[in-house]
């Protein structure tokens, strides 16, 4: 049995250097493949019988953009490669072949330059153009051309193209001695190529961001008006998205959150992968995210706005840190939003309103709510009041317009405007009831219960069945203080319930 000689290192450079021209070549065949989808077979297929486009020349120019000098250049360019691979014994060499296309490569400037614009006009046609939205899906469904992908994802290929020349080539020079005579070419075809490159590399995070925001977008349902920032036109960035929950006025909800360095979607989760946006909150109106300690949802946060603000809450303390570290991140990027002390933002920015099942009592004068006394929210703190505790209107700056507030959100308010009182009623600022009828005082309840936030320190609480038959149990707010069990019939309830056990 004879033994395999070993190679030198100079065949073994001679060796790498073919595999590297091999799959530059083998490459280049795949992507003039993608190439002659977009500039042959899409296009043919936006033409009628007749070969005229059905569709306006200034869709068809912003969607092709020049694919059409690209795809003839890399004809050229892949002919050559083919030819010298067959023929690579006679002539071992790919500099002089890329030294004379790389001067050519300015094309892709221009490419990327409009690219953007080029998946803007084609999503908005897939969207708005029913027969255009069908020849695009017939397209995508056809393996044989698409093998699975989207259009706007082959377009991205000539974006991708040029690094990869750059990789390849800065692989073959390496095995290529300084006083080899396909060095010179190489060298300065790879100074060509690599300025290319740079101004592709700029591009690429922002052109494949751009990809991932339209893919996520495309998937949610009633978005209504443009996204992006009017004041500098910069594209959305995309963050983080995921499953989270948010508290609404009676409930608990799962809902589904996109964040995006302009806007943030809340969206409810419709299945198969579809969203419907709910809530719309640009960055610039974001005020605060700050913990919270909401007893109806585990690890909660509040999100605190110019315009609406609600508790939301993750499954986990980490999944809760990230959501509010990135939240975070986002305001202080977002422009001039800045956050304020809770009691400087009173009428300023929309409060986080209490659920209705979290209390049970009027939060001022603790009277219960009935059919008759019912609950009122109180538009400048969101807490919730009778009727005869916010029978006040002042004006709130987030929304615009006078709101119903509660005595305590009044007085500061009406201190803070220094209006008199001709001014206030011009301008429809009351102090008077909506409703007649006589206020309770707080006083007139006698005081044989303890109130809830007095007793929470240094105590044990939670939620809790009590059994009140054999098949009926009633959900109450406990606190264990001492020996003294105290049952609440709300979690912001301000007295507990008049019987008191012990154990």
């Amino acid at each position: 049995m004879t033994k395999r000689r070993e190679e030198s290192p100079a065949e073994k450079n001679r060796r790498k250097r073919f595999k590297i021209a091999e799959e530059l070549h083998t490459t280049e065949e795949a992507y003039y493949s993608t190439l002659t989808l977009i500039n042959e077979t899409f296009r043919n297929r936006l033409k009628d019988e007749k070969g005229e486009y059905m569709f306006p020349d200034k869709t068809i120019r912003e969607i092709f953009m020049n694919t059409h000098e690209l795809h003839n250049l890399h004809e050229v360019l892949r002919n050559k490669l083919k030819d010298r691979i067959e023929n690579w014994q006679l002539r071992p060499r790919i500099g002089d072949i890329m030294k004379s296309i790389a001067p050519y490569f300015q094309l892709y400037t221009d490419y990327m330059a409009k690219f953007e614009n080029a998946i803007k006009t084609l999503n908005e046609m897939t969207t708005k153009n029913e027969k255009f939205a069908q020849i695009v899906k017939d397209l995508e469904a056809d393996e044989q051309h698409c093998q699975k992908l989207k259009i706007s994802q082959h377009m991205l290929g000539p974006v991708q193209r040029i690094p990869r020349y750059r990789m390849l080539l800065e692989q073959y020079i390496e095995r290529l001695d300084e006083i080899s005579p396909d060095y010179p070419d190489v060298k300065d075809s790879l100074d060509k190529v690599a300025l290319a490159a740079n101004k592709a590399n700029d591009n690429i995070t922002k052109l494949e961001n751009f990809q991932l925001v339209s893919q996520l977008l495309s998937n949610v349902s009633g978005l209504g008006m443009a996204l992006e920032r009017q004041e500098t036109r910069a594209p959305m960035v995309y963050i983080q998205h995921g499953k989270i929950m948010k508290m609404s006025r009676r409930n608990i909800q799962d809902r589904f959150i996109f964040l995006f360095s302009d806007v943030i979607l809340i969206c409810k989760i419709e299945g198969h992968g579809k969203y419907k946006c709910n809530k719309k909150i640009f960055v610039s109106d974001l005020r605060s995210i700050e913990d919270s300690s909401d007893p109806n949802m585990t690890y909660p946060f509040e999100l605190i706005t110019k315009k609406c603000s609600f508790t939301l809450g993750g499954k986990d303390e980490k999944e809760k840190r990230s959501w509010m570290a990135a939240l975070s991140r986002v305001m202080a990027g977002g422009g001039p939003a800045t956050a304020t002390a809770a009691p400087q933002r009173l009428g300023l920015v929309a409060p986080v309103w209490i659920p209705d099942n979290g209390v049970s009592m009027c939060m001022s004068c603790e009277r219960n709510f009935t059919t008759i006394i019912r609950r009122h929210h109180c538009r400048a703190c969101g807490k919730v009041f009778c009727s005869m505790c916010s029978s006040n209107k002042q004006w709130l700056a987030f929304d615009n317009k006078n709101g119903r507030v509660c005595d305590s959100c009044n007085n500061i308010l009406s201190a803070r405007d220094g209006l008199d009182e001709k001014t206030r009623k011009t301008r429809g600022l009351t102090n008077s009831n909506f409703f007649p009828g006589t206020k309770v005082d707080s006083e007139d309840i006698p005081d044989t219960t303890l109130s809830k936030g007095t007793i929470q320190s240094g105590s044990i609480n939670g939620h809790i069945l009590v059994k009140l038959s054999d098949k009926d149990y009633q959900k109450y707010w406990c606190v264990v203080r001492g020996v003294i069990l105290y049952l609440y019939a709300g979690t912001y309830d301000k007295k507990a319930k008049k019987g008191r056990c012990r154990y």
